[in-house]
């Protein structure tokens, strides 16, 4: 951790898919975390990070020690329409990236059970 609040900047392991400024970012259980502001890359900003990169990511309100210390894992928030999208162009994405997309929906659907259908 960098900076423990306002915004919290902290580094990240890209597990899956990509990570880009402004997605919202929603933990396992799927609570909603905050908004990714900035990424860097060894001091550099980007605009996104991809799979198996290690990032600082700067997340407006929110307190890293309060909400995401005991946080294994961040997922991106997304809408039902984009998964439909994603699903519909399912041959475009890497297997990795279909596991991610998956576990979003697990996540949603545990509040929604009829997301994404």
């Amino acid at each position: 951790m960098f900076h423990n609040s306002n915004p919290a900047i902290f580094g990240v392991k890209i597990e899956g898919g990509k990570l880009k400024s402004g997605t919202t970012l929603m933990s396992e259980i799927g609570e909603e975390i905050g908004d990714v502001k900035k990424i860097q890359v060894e001091k550099e900003g980007v605009n996104e990070a991809t799979q198996g990169m290690e990032v600082a990511i700067s997340v407006s309100g929110v307190n890293f020690e309060r909400q995401l210390k005991d946080k294994e894992y961040l997922y991106s928030d997304m809408g039902s329409r984009m998964f439909k999208e994603f699903k519909d162009n399912k041959e475009l994405l890497t297997r990795e990236e279909i596991e991610v997309i998956q576990k979003i929906a697990q996540i949603k659907r545990a509040k929604e059970p009829t997301w994404g259908v």
